[in-house]
């Protein structure tokens, strides 16, 4: 008998002879992260719209941009402290070392030290104060242990008891911070809980101490004072804010500290510790402070018990970054800095001169932040439509130009947050990713994926080929505007990812050295997969 091989079914049939069915292939798209960089979320539960990585993007009310470059501004010799603006018929832009003063409002040359206008300092974290009288605009500096400084528009003069204004009634090297409120300049006293005020419409005179001493309880010194109000400007509400060291607010209504009739306290808050005299910012009426809770609104902080801050805090989608920068940065002063242009708010992280560097950054309207890789910010100011920041090599830097950073690449790197994309409980096999972008440079995006709660981005891709005569160069240079309209043409390509896992995220990196500055917003993130059987 002879045996005969027995036949093989069909590849469309079972060998029960009914067919098969092919793996059917799903969809889903990842929207751009427009809730921006979120970390206070249940990992297994996420709401569209964030990211658990968005680095060196920022948000916009539509997508997500690249952001553009640095470019070395001004040279100072000595680690830049404080920077610092004078606006009156002209714009005039500071920046201070420890030991000096420079005007840096034109460079001749950036690689050269300017003529300092002040020397002989020997502190340069500033608090600065503009405030005009009927003899014209003025600008105070003072740091808490050298004389005060006052700038007319063209010249600085040191004040004292003996000089032309005079400050009498303290010595000003004492002052460590000055503001202004109800027409009057409060400043100050270093390591107290005394501030001291001017005659009204005056920039010199009689100071008169005014003491906190019976109203903080927790100890420590006034740090700062600020006006905020329930409006969106001045007006009668305003109030007076003195801010402790530990934390404590107390807050003042009225126009004179010397009249029981015309001041009186409003309350005394706590918003845990402040994390500088300069780490805060109006928007609108209300303050915002950063303190250790996060970046709180202090029209949150009078409603709110201290352990409940940090969830009303401005910051609270990245609170555990915070927190954990806070362990690890040091007591260095932090920095807010608002630049209306760009639509966004700029923090401060200064940590150790070897430091890599980072900044956050958050959207002005929707509240969505990221983080900014290697801008060292020291310090920041604002000047002629752009943000500037200062750092331990005594280099001021201008951002937001060109495509690379002083002449170093820089990658834009997302992380999705992770999804089990509508099919919970099963593995999926990731076949193909799209990214949708809205460009006008040219781009060479790397697309991948993540499972299962892999947070490590894949090594970055090289920068796109330089192309200074491109076609897209339609813009004017270094002046489109991050939450302005989208670029208009659109960019995608499929790209195979073959990821398997029960979670998934898309991963999108992006690397520029380039002379112009990139324009390039995220959309969406499309994705075919393919569900696997439910492992039990």
């Amino acid at each position: 008998m002879r045996v005969r091989p027995g036949k093989m079914a069909p590849a469309h049939k079972s060998r029960g002879g009914e067919p098969t069915q092919k793996p059917m292939a799903h969809a889903f798209t990842f929207p751009a992260p427009i809730r921006g960089w979120v970390l206070n979320e249940g990992l297994s539960t996420p709401q569209p719209g964030g990211a658990s990585i968005l680095d060196n993007w920022i948000c916009t009310t539509t997508g997500v941009r690249v952001r553009g470059g640095s470019a070395k501004y001004a040279t100072l010799g000595a680690p830049v402290r404080s920077m610092f603006t004078y606006n009156s018929t002209t714009e005039t832009f500071f920046a201070a070392t420890d030991g000096a003063i420079y005007n840096i409002t034109t460079v001749a040359d950036k690689d050269v030290v300017p003529t300092a206008d002040v020397t002989g300092q020997t502190e340069g974290y500033y608090s600065t104060e503009q405030f005009g009288t009927a003899g014209g605009d003025y600008l105070y500096a003072v740091n808490g242990t050298d004389l005060a400084q006052l700038y007319d528009g063209s010249i600085w003069m040191q004040i004292d008891g003996t000089s032309t204004p005079a400050i009498t009634g303290t010595p000003t090297s004492d002052l460590s911070h000055v503001w202004s409120f109800a027409s009057r300049l409060f400043f100050v006293k270093k390591d107290s809980k005394v501030a001291y005020y001017l005659p009204v419409d005056s920039i010199g005179g009689a100071a008169t101490a005014f003491s906190l001493a019976g109203i903080f309880k927790k100890g420590g010194s006034l740090l700062f004072g600020a006006t905020w109000s329930l409006d969106a400007g001045d007006g009668l509400d305003d109030k007076c804010v003195f801010v402790s060291t530990e934390g404590e607010v107390a807050i003042y209504e009225g126009t004179n500290p010397g009249d029981a009739a015309a001041w009186r306290l409003a309350g005394v808050y706590n918003i845990t510790r402040p994390l500088g005299p300069n780490a805060t910012m109006q928007a609108g009426g209300d303050l915002l402070i950063a303190t250790e809770a996060g970046m709180v609104p202090l029209s949150a902080a009078i409603r709110k018990d201290t352990a409940a801050l940090s969830m009303a805090a401005v910051s609270a989608p990245i609170a555990p970054y915070w927190q954990a920068q806070i362990a690890h940065l040091g007591s260095r002063p932090w920095e807010v800095m608002k630049w209306p242009q760009r639509n966004v708010m700029i923090v401060s992280q200064p940590g150790p001169d070897t430091d890599e560097g980072t900044c956050l950054v958050a959207n002005l309207q929707t509240g969505a932040w990221s983080r900014i890789t290697g801008w060292v910010t020291r310090c920041m100011g604002y000047f002629d439509g752009y943000g500037h920041f200062g750092g331990p090599a005594g280099i001021v830097y201008r951002m937001g130009v060109g495509g690379n950073d002083n002449g170093l690449p820089y990658t834009c790197g997302y992380l999705g947050l992770f999804e089990n994309m509508g099919a919970q409980g099963v593995q999926k096999t990731v076949a193909q990713m799209r990214a949708m972008f809205q460009s006008a440079s040219p781009i060479d995006p790397q697309v991948r994926a993540q499972v299962d709660y892999d947070r490590v981005l894949s090594a970055p891709p090289n920068s796109v080929t330089d192309s200074p005569g491109a076609v897209w160069d339609t813009a004017i240079w270094d002046t489109a505007i991050w939450d302005g309209e989208p670029p208009s043409e659109v960019v995608s390509r499929w790209v195979s990812i073959g990821r398997t896992g029960h979670s998934v995220a898309p991963e999108v990196q992006l690397t520029f050295g380039v002379t112009r500055t990139p324009e390039v917003e995220l959309v969406s993130i499309d994705t075919t997969f393919h569900v696997g059987a439910m492992v039990t």
